[in-house]
């Protein structure tokens, strides 16, 4: 603020002591070129102290206020060196600087994270495309064709653009329900809406009798002091209101439809281009297609990113990574259809945690979790590839191995078992000793899962009672002949 009032002050001297006898103005631009120099470094410190919302919505000031200076560093260049495509560009600059800041319009305080979104990055193309567009299509062809000077009719439309963005800033602002929202929609909206009136009053009343230097500079480099002001004094007062799963309902379709507007405004004013330039017109219309495409692609990546992401999610446990229990009961009923097709033995596991209540009790339910995630990482480190491991529920886990027999699969029970038996586990800072027991129990008859599953219970159940910290197998297989004489057709397995 320091050294944004001390160049104030030095161009209200060059006004009233130079005014537009040289240099007064050239020293005149030159202020106005460092004064964005405190602006940005403002905006910048902005929005290193602000998160979400607040930090996009900095990051697009940045980004309207470098084209900006840009412009006006172009201008001060064309007071020493004068050239038509200088001047071209620097008038599209300045026309237009306003368009990044515009995209804040379109953020969600939701969902914004503060990071810069490969998306908004094309969005932002795309809307300078269609910047350049609208000034060749309504500045630089009617110029053109009509000499020097600019008809009223022409400038209307730029206007009615800029006075829209200003009022659309307010609106939000007034109907925002953040705090934080409303300060910053708020004042840049009044900003926006005294810099359009300042504009309107240069092209519309003065500037056929105004030169460089005199008296509505001041004016100029009060709208560059403003801003300044707003960045230095922001405070965010909230914290951002991104979650972790949005509540809100996915946006419908019609939301997204803006986004064909672009294209769509850049391939109607590029007809009207390529007229008279058509290697210009062909130009924007082919980025923006490569922006179109590219946010296409990057759109359905997403979709198929989310889409496996709900399937892992649907099919896997969220606390240990492995196979949940519809998802592990489904493998269960898949290979005891294939184990009956082919013929060979299907083993299945089922897995206690020894005393896990007393880790919970003693140490917390978050060194719990902690237990069970190491845990189970390491029974499917240990199985082989094609075995399937799942969480039954609470500390209980299934290992379905096929092509196992009961003596296959005590084995590769006891090689589980002796594996956690030995694996050294640290919890905050300190050693839990863990320890499993397992029962197995094999088939083959899809009919029979039910009983498949009691077996290993009941042997799970057995290795617990005979001291824990074992493997014990079912007495029998599952679907073995049962005693003809004791069977009816109503048995009930619970």
């Amino acid at each position: 603020m320091a050294v944004t009032g001390a160049l104030w002050v030095a161009h209200v001297a060059q006004v009233v002591v130079l005014g537009a006898t040289p240099p007064g103005p050239r020293i005149s631009d030159f202020i106005q070129f460092a004064l964005g120099f405190p602006l940005l470094a403002a905006i910048f410190m902005a929005s290193a102290r602000s998160e979400g919302l607040a930090r996009s919505f900095w990051r697009l000031v940045a980004a309207a206020y470098v084209p900006w200076m840009t412009a006006q560093g172009l201008a001060f260049y064309n007071d020493f060196y004068p050239s038509n495509a200088v001047a071209w560009l620097t008038n599209l600059l300045f026309c237009f600087w306003f368009a990044p800041l515009a995209m804040a319009l379109f953020l969600d305080p939701e969902r914004e994270t503060g990071s810069v979104d490969s998306l908004l990055v094309l969005d932002f193309v795309q809307a300078m495309l269609v910047c350049v567009a609208a000034y060749v299509y309504f500045f630089y062809l009617p110029k053109s064709s009509a000499g020097d000077g600019l008809s009223h009719e022409v400038w209307n439309p730029y206007f009615v653009g800029y006075a829209a963005v200003a009022v659309a800033f307010i609106l939000r602002g007034l109907i925002a329900h953040s705090r934080d929202v409303r300060a910053l929609f708020l004042r840049y909206g009044i900003f926006l809406g005294l810099s359009g009136m300042v504009d309107a009053v240069y092209d519309y009343v003065l500037s056929p009798s105004l030169l460089t230097g005199q008296w509505f500079d001041l004016l100029w480099s009060g709208l560059i002091v403003a801003p300044t002001v707003i960045a230095v004094t922001w405070k965010q007062a909230e914290s951002p209101l991104v979650a972790a799963e949005s509540t809100r309902p996915t946006r419908r379709i019609y939301s997204q439809m803006f986004y064909l507007l672009y294209p769509l405004l850049v391939l109607f004013m590029s007809l009207r281009i390529a007229r008279e330039k058509l290697v210009l017109a062909a130009f924007i219309v082919m980025v923006s297609f490569v922006c179109s495409s590219a946010r296409l692609l990057i759109t359905q990546h997403r979709m198929i990113q989310v889409k496996e992401a709900l399937h892992r999610e649907a099919a896997h446990d969220s606390l240990t990574g492995l196979w949940n229990r519809k998802a592990i009961f489904e493998i269960l009923d898949r290979e005891l259809l294939r184990a009956h097709r082919v013929d060979e033995p299907l083993g299945l596991i089922m897995i206690d945690i020894d005393h896990f209540k007393v880790i919970n009790d003693t140490r917390g339910h978050v060194a719990g979790d902690s237990v069970l995630r190491i845990i189970a990482s390491a029974i499917a480190a240990v199985v082989r590839p094609y075995d399937s491991v799942g969480r039954y529920g609470g500390e209980e886990f299934l290992i379905v191995a096929p092509g196992c027999g009961m003596a296959e699969g005590c084995e590769l029970a006891e090689r589980v078992r002796s594996h956690i038996a030995g694996t050294s586990i640290n919890v905050a800072g300190s050693s839990v000793s863990v320890s499993l027991s397992l029962g197995v129990s094999t088939g083959k008859d899809p009919a029979e899962i039910d009983k498949l599953l009691s077996a290993a219970d009941v042997a799970l159940y057995e290795a617990k009672n005979a001291g824990r910290n074992r493997v014990a197998p079912a007495l029998k297989a599952a679907g073995a002949g049962q005693n003809g004489s004791n069977t009816t057709g109503s048995d009930f397995w619970l």
